[in-house]
């Protein structure tokens, strides 16, 4: 039976050697040299509203996870004390308007008195010296000259009141202008903290934390809600210092998300942290990376760094035979198959990486063989 057996063995041996291998020459090549930076996905604005007035919250109108556009109301607070504030400054400013009306109108009557009085003094003072002039030469008597003369101071005083009564009614419209302007300024500063009792979103985006709900009291510097910019999305990773300097902006990074692993984003540095950390002498690199809709803030990801070239022994997938936790391929010795243990390294493509255990310029098989011997 031994006999047997080993005439099966060296006859299957004959065959193998008789058929004309695939031999490969290992050799080295250039390939880019990469740096695996990890990280997490981050949003490229996040922030925290919060309420510039003290009231009870009305209405919550967003909830985590939806989407919000810039300018889109999210919370409600109860501003009845503003709206009666609004309503006394408004109907003051209606009474100051009114007077304003009665005003004008006293003013044009008082334009008018004052020009009837000039035209009347003009003409009592040319009917003085006309008789005046009579008066001069004793054609009239002193009684009419005098009573010309009661008659021109009388127009003159008239002139003077007409022109008091001017001034009057235009100091009274300054000071009417200045309660107007007082509380069109009030109107002005109600509405806008009625306004601010409407808290709204300053960008587009979506909600990731919602901290009050209704019949809550919200008050100034009290989160309400956090939103963060979903269009614009950084992978920001964590970059040792000796590799910085192999760092520009607008450098082109490939992304992968380990939730993703069969997709690859591609990003380009956005922003290169100026200074490090002082005690891991780490760098952080943010990555703009295209809109995902599958992307969420704080997930895993890697960003694969050209940092140089490097020369790397590299050997078809199909070459190398596990053995249990072991690998090896096949090489020549004596221009026979010997199966060699190897350590293999990183996998590129349909290829992978030969630590050790194969010298350049070794021979040996593209695709390892059905049957094969080993000569040790």
């Amino acid at each position: 039976m031994k006999r047997i057996i080993l005439m099966v063995f060296v006859a299957c041996t004959s065959l193998i050697c008789a058929v004309e291998l695939p031999w490969v020459t290992a050799s080295k090549s250039e390939r880019d040299r990469f740096y695996e930076a990890v990280g997490t996905i981050q949003p490229h604005m996040t922030t925290t509203l919060s309420s510039k007035v003290m009231g009870n919250v009305l209405e919550v109108l967003k909830r985590e996870g939806e989407s919000v556009k810039a300018g889109e109301i999210l919370v409600k607070i109860d501003a009845k004390d503003i709206a009666s504030d609004l309503a006394g400054a408004r109907a003051g400013l209606s009474e100051a308007s009114s007077m304003m009306n009665e005003l004008d109108q006293g003013l044009a009557a008082a334009k008018a008195q004052k020009d009837q009085a000039e035209t009347s003094l003009k003409m009592t003072l040319s009917s003085f010296e006309r008789i005046k002039g009579l008066y001069e030469k004793k054609s009239v008597s002193k009684q009419e000259f005098e009573q010309a003369d009661t008659q021109l101071k009388s127009a003159q005083a008239q002139l003077r009141s007409a022109e008091a009564q001017v001034a009057g009614v235009v100091a009274r419209k300054s000071t009417v202008s200045a309660r107007m302007g007082q509380a069109q300024a009030g109107i002005s500063k109600v509405q806008t903290i009625k306004n601010l009792a409407e808290v709204v979103a300053p960008f587009s985006g979506r909600v990731t934390s919602r901290r009050i709900e209704p019949g809550m009291l919200a008050a100034p510097g009290v989160p309400l809600m956090v939103i963060e910019d979903e269009a614009q999305q950084r992978f920001e990773a964590v970059v040792p210092e000796g590799l910085i300097g192999s760092i520009t902006q607008g450098m082109p990074i490939q992304v992968s998300v380990d939730a993703f692993p069969d997709s690859v984003l591609e990003g380009k540095v956005a922003e290169i942290f100026p200074t490090g950390d002082v005690l891991s002498h780490t760098f952080v690199v943010k990555v703009a990376v295209p809109q995902d809709g599958r992307l969420r803030t704080g997930m895993y990801a890697r960003g694969m760094i050209s940092v140089g070239k490097e020369m790397l022994m590299l050997v078809p997938k199909t070459a190398i035979e596990y053995r249990g936790q072991l690998e090896g391929l096949w090489v020549e010795c004596d221009g026979k198959p010997q199966y060699n243990l190897v350590r293999i390294g990183r996998s590129i493509d349909d290829k992978v990486e030969i630590l050790s255990g194969l010298s350049e310029g070794e021979k040996f098989l593209a695709v390892k063989p059905e049957k094969g011997s080993d000569s040790k």
